[in-house]
């Protein structure tokens, strides 16, 4: 985004000017005035007054205005990144490659986005300065001539953890709020560059046609590549949202359709002085007042507000889960035979999906009425419960947590508040509070087999259901206590924030004591690496992963199921091959034990599974640790469970086959 114009006589404006207000001044960027720049309410060039232009392509129009359209990834590198044969620089501001991505696909909606503060700043003081900026965005909005598109108003849901912020923002939102707060922003020479700019850079940018080859003679700056993209998105946000053929009253569209990378490019063609414009007012208002987002309180660092308080912003990325497999294979079952191997004072952390306490195959074999699933903790909701807002959690949503929690819906309302007024004080997280509304007394059903599945890899006891029955194998550690830490939820917004939050309190868990609580965390589940945006290890889940080992916990983690590629090639012909480089996170964290998969019965005959994920990692390092068989995996599955009451009576045990690409982890069970 453009830097501030500085206005002669310092005073502060309302709402910012239109492009043909403006006129030149001493300090304007060269070219903002100069340049031929057409109001928001101006007919395109070529037009004839009074006449409708529907842009080329896909993409609808309402009156002579184009709606809302996705810009392909590939317009998105082009622009950002320079031609595909000359792309040599990348991008240097503070917005990382997934999030331009996921914002040009769709940019009328909100995004899940991760902000990491500035070395000198806490995420509690930026996730205070985060509500008053939307306040003040919104005031902005409503003053803008002619005046954007209406969009739903959602809950930013702004909640902190340690060294981490999240929130949920419209495009707008970022560039006006989150960018003017970051170190890159703050910087002198980049405001000496921007007060540089020439428009005409920036035209004839947006005008270089995608599939042009060759160098690119003019040689754009990464600035003038990240004014040109922001722009462009930024103006997609303020037309019409496209809404559902015949419907009645019309209704808007969850997803954009995508287009074609020459559709959206023609979309935009006859509208780039506008899109250019829109830039520069937006710059216009934040100089109208450049200190309006700092924090008000003078304890806070004042090198963070000279620098910034924001360091990177970047996307809350999914998690999907991964599977595991076999005792015999990794000589489990000889290492039992040989020594008396006793787990019972060992505490296993599962993240996933969550486990059915209440089958027999995790009973106490001393007290069978009693499950080795100690205890449930549900993370899924993590981020309404630390969010600085109590009414971010539906009443609905509300009576089921006091429920799952065992307390009364007034009392967990009473706790969102508390939690709530010490995030607007900006405190540490009170995990004792946070506690009681996320340990389950009384747990429902998991989502998905997944997680149950997992802990019976782990530590599933066959002789709990029958002593007689060979078919009931037992897991790796039969007599193992395990707690059931619920991460993966049923819908893709449950994702990296609520698995960094449960690592986190697996670390204030084992603080608060002087002897270790849980001795180690499974994380059978994987997050693709975008190597664009972090070295690789440094994501905020290996981060947190590193931290929690370093505390004294063993991290467990999948290498992921990315180590097969099937690509079409030029002359219609199909390859198919194995793909290096392919760890995922947290996977890819140096002091995690990252584990692959191989055949379940003859891993020395087959080796390693074609779908396992391979390295090295992408900075060179020897990954996975090891491998242990992984391809088709027995163990227990919640499926046929009676839930009438205590621990269920009927065993179920699932196979899970190579078809669902399972994932191995370095505990199993035999076949």
């Amino acid at each position: 985004m453009a830097k501030e114009r500085k206005q002669g006589s310092g005073s502060r404006r309302s709402k910012p000017k239109s492009a043909s207000e403006t006129t030149p001044t001493a300090t304007e960027p060269e070219g903002v005035a100069s340049g031929a720049t057409a109001p928001a309410h101006a007919t395109p060039a070529g037009a004839q007054p009074g006449t409708v232009q529907p842009p080329p392509g896909s993409a609808r129009t309402k009156a002579d205005r184009p709606v809302q359209f996705s810009i392909p990834a590939e317009l998105v590198e082009h622009i950002l990144l320079g031609p595909i044969d000359d792309r040599r620089v990348l991008q240097d501001s503070p917005l990382l490659g997934d999030v331009w991505a996921a914002y040009a696909l769709d940019p009328g909606v909100i995004q899940d986005v991760l902000i990491t503060p500035h070395k000198k700043a806490t995420a509690a003081v930026v996730a205070q300065i985060i509500p008053l900026g939307l306040e003040m965005r919104e005031r902005e909005r409503r003053a803008e001539d002619p005046p954007p598109s209406t969009r739903p108003k959602v809950r930013a849901k702004v909640a902190y953890l340690q060294g981490l912020v999240g929130a949920r923002l419209y495009f707008d939102e970022v560039l006006r709020i989150l960018v003017p707060m970051t170190q890159w922003w703050g910087q002198s020479k980049i405001q000496e560059r921007i007060l540089k700019i020439d428009q005409a850079n920036l035209r004839r940018l947006l005008e270089r046609e995608p599939d042009r080859s060759g160098i690119d003679p003019e040689n754009f700056t990464s600035l003038e590549r990240y004014i040109a993209l922001a722009g462009l998105i930024y103006w997609i946000c303020k037309l019409e949202r496209p809404t559902i053929p015949g419907s009645a009253p019309p209704q808007p569209v969850e997803r954009l359709p995508q287009l074609k990378v020459k559709e959206a490019f023609e979309t935009y063609q006859p509208y780039i002085d506008e899109i250019i414009a829109g830039m520069f007012n937006l710059y216009g208002v934040i100089q109208a007042n450049p200190h309006a987002l700092v924090s008000d309180d003078l304890d806070d660092n004042e090198e963070a507000r000279r620098e910034g308080y924001i360091f990177q912003v970047s996307l809350n990325r999914v998690a999907a889960a991964a599977l595991d497999r076999s005792v015999p294979a990794v000589k489990a079952d000889a290492a039992h035979s040989l020594f008396n191997v006793n787990c019972k004072n060992i505490v296993w952390a599962v993240l996933d999906s969550g486990i059915d306490a209440k089958h027999a195959a995790f009973a106490d074999q001393d007290k069978p009425d009693r499950s080795r699933v100690r205890k449930t903790f549900d993370f899924t909701r993590i981020r309404e419960i630390v969010s600085n807002d109590e009414d971010d959690i539906a009443p609905a949503e509300l009576e089921a947590l006091a429920t799952a929690a065992g307390i009364e819906p007034a009392a967990a309302s009473g706790y969102l508040k508390e939690i709530a007024e010490d995030a607007r004080a900006k405190r540490p997280i009170n995990w004792g509070v946070v506690e009681k509304l996320i340990t389950l007394k009384n747990p429902p059903p998991p989502v998905s087999p997944h997680g149950t599945h997992v802990a019976g890899i782990i530590g599933a006891n066959g002789k709990n259901i029958d002593e007689k029955n060979p078919d009931h194998p037992d897991g790796m550690c039969p007599d193992i206590r395990l707690y059931d830490f619920r991460v993966l939820g049923q819908s893709i917004e449950d994702t990296e924030f609520a698995i960094i939050a449960a690592l986190q309190y697996i670390r204030y868990v084992n603080e608060r004591h002087s002897y270790i609580t849980i001795h180690g965390a499974n994380l059978s589940l994987s997050i693709p690496h975008n190597v664009r945006n972090f070295a690789c290890g440094r994501t905020p889940v290996c981060n947190e992963c590193e931290r929690l080992v370093e505390s004294g916990v063993v991290v467990v983690a999948a290498a992921g199921n990315r180590g097969y590629q099937r690509l079409n090639t030029t002359d219609g012909g199909v390859f198919e091959s194995y793909a290096a480089f392919s760890i995922t996170d947290p996977g890819n964290g140096e002091s995690v034990i990252t584990v692959g998969s191989t055949h379940g019965n003859w891993p020395h005959t087959y080796g390693v599974s074609f779908f396992s994920s391979r390295g090295p990692t992408g900075d060179g390092r020897l990954k996975p640790d090891l491998v242990a068989p992984g391809e088709r995996v027995q163990s227990v599955s919640p499926a046929a469970i009676t839930r009438s009451g205590g621990l269920s009576p009927v065993p179920a045990w699932r196979r899970r086959t190579s078809a669902v690409r399972p994932q191995c982890c370095w505990r199993a069970t035999r076949n």
